[in-house]
């Protein structure tokens, strides 16, 4: 067993290697689907939807913005992805990324801004297939740092 204490930043740290690794396989996995002449965007879609259909069950319950919010601000992601609720209300909260590992990675493989934006558009997938487990709310991004913009804004609306 080993007794090592870790500090917020090496967790930070070793959280987003991993979400880079996932965005890498993510990366080469539809790069080799697309020369497989797959429909690389219905699939990844598809599949990335349902992940996130099982990170919004894993939430259990959220009846109200706050809620959803709440439990996205919670763990480790909040400070992988530099979470900063900027609006946390009932009706519509508010939250701003300040760093994406998904987009990092795939600027590292040589992505230019019109791929990582496709990429990023695919991933949110997962983000929406979260929502789709909460009728009653909404999801919209503003902004989004694979466009360019300086955070990706996260709102969720009560319906």
């Amino acid at each position: 067993m080993c007794n090592k204490i870790y500090t917020q930043q090496d967790l930070t740290d070793a959280f987003r290697a991993a979400i880079e690794d996932r965005a890498r396989w993510f990366y080469l996995l539809l790069k080799y689907a697309k020369e497989e002449n797959a429909d690389v965007d219905k699939i990844a879609e598809k599949a990335i939807k349902e992940f996130g259909n099982m990170k919004g069950i894993a939430i259990g319950e959220a009846k109200t913005a706050l809620d959803f919010a709440n439990a996205i601000l919670s763990g480790h992601p909040r400070e992988a992805f530099a979470m900063e609720p900027v609006k946390l209300d009932k009706n519509e909260s508010v939250i701003k990324f300040r760093y994406c590992a998904l987009v990092e990675a795939w600027k590292k493989l040589g992505c230019g801004p019109d791929e990582v934006a496709k990429l990023c558009e695919l991933a949110s997938f997962g983000d929406y297939g979260m929502i789709e487990c909460f009728p009653h709310l909404g999801l919209e991004f503003k902004q989004l740092l694979s466009k360019g913009d300086d955070c990706c804004e996260m709102v969720i609306t009560k319906k």
